[in-house]
């Protein structure tokens, strides 16, 4: 009968069935007898992602026997039990080789038993899985769903859970891919990913792979980034500001004529974290500006008559500009009691 159980590599430890030497002793040398040799693999690992449950199949099997006085029966079988027959009394040591129908070795084993009329049955289990293979995976993502410093930890172990070296090659952002390959012995892998942005796990995967002889073990990886529970806060900050306010007093409050004055300019409201030194101050008479004049406050004898004065004042936050304005009233000599 074929195996059709063989999916995944699990190879399990050998047990023969064998009688004492002392009985073999009592057979007389020469005499023949048939072989009833049973190939199993009772150890399986979990379903791998790659490669193909045909690939793992066993197709067929190849047995090669050395036995006494140089004695040699090699053969090729599709059964898992097997008899051969008019073999010499005495011990053999018999290997065996799984295949799948590509002709791609899976798996061997070796059972050395005394063969003699009371031992006619010998269990051969596959213990050692043969050659070596190649991974390649490629892994994708949604690049417009991470920031530029997304990165991918990956991390291989064999079956006995043992670190594997792997070398993670530059990642495509742009594209949102990378493509992992290395030769492997052959055997059960578990490998895990871990896809980060602005330091977050944003996606990930843990798949059992499965490398065999002479084999490029391929497939894709989606990382979808899916998670819709984070909450994104979006916090509006304005940046414009109110005209800047202020008022503008005189000293004195009523001069005489052609007494000297002093206009002092005081800011009022200023927003949180503006002081009346990060203002810009300029100072107009009937529309004209004042050069130089650039503190908050001004001195002049102005001549007799009404007079306005306006104060400019500036900041760099977008829409602050504003302005304050002062009539002042000079009198002519010999008014107001001169």
């Amino acid at each position: 009968m074929k195996t059709t159980n063989f999916i995944i590599i699990a190879i399990a430890a050998l047990a023969l069935v064998l009688t004492g030497c002392q009985e073999a002793n009592n057979e007389a040398i020469g005499a023949g007898a048939s072989l009833h040799l049973r190939l199993t693999s009772s150890r399986f690992s979990h379903r791998a992602l790659i490669p193909s449950a045909e690939e793992l199949a066993i197709d067929h099997f190849s047995i090669v026997a050395h036995g006494p006085q140089g004695n040699e029966v090699e053969l090729t079988s599709e059964n898992d039990e097997v008899v051969i027959g008019n073999l010499l009394i005495g011990w053999w040591t018999i290997e065996a080789a799984a295949y799948n129908s590509d002709d791609v070795a899976l798996a061997s084993g070796s059972v050395r038993t005394l063969l003699s009329k009371k031992t006619t049955t010998a269990n051969l289990e596959l213990t050692d899985l043969v050659g070596s293979g190649t991974l390649s995976l490629c892994l994708t993502w949604d690049p417009e769903q991470v920031d530029d410093d997304v990165s991918l930890a990956v991390t291989l172990r064999d079956q006995d859970m043992k670190s594997v070296d792997l070398v993670v090659p530059a990642l495509d952002t742009e594209a949102g891919s990378v493509t992992l390959t290395k030769e492997l012995p052959a055997g059960s892998y578990l490998l895990t990913l871990r896809l980060s942005s602005q330091g977050v796990v944003v996606s990930g995967a843990t798949a059992a792979l499965r490398i065999i002889d002479t084999v490029t073990s391929s497939d894709t990886i989606d990382l979808v980034i899916g998670d819709l529970s984070t909450e994104y806060t979006l916090t509006v900050i304005n940046m414009t500001g109110l005209p800047i306010q202020g008022s503008v007093a005189c000293d004195p409050e009523k001069p005489k004529a052609g007494q000297q004055v002093t206009l002092i300019y005081t800011p009022e409201n200023l927003p949180d974290g503006v002081t009346a030194e990060d203002l810009t101050i300029n100072w107009y008479c009937e529309g004209v500006l004042l050069e130089g004049e650039t503190t908050n406050s001004y001195v002049s004898k102005p001549a007799a008559g009404t007079h306005r004065y306006d104060v400019i004042v500036n900041h760099p936050t977008l829409g602050s500009l504003g302005s304050t304005s002062i009539s002042l009233t000079m009198p002519l000599a010999g008014e107001g009691g001169e």
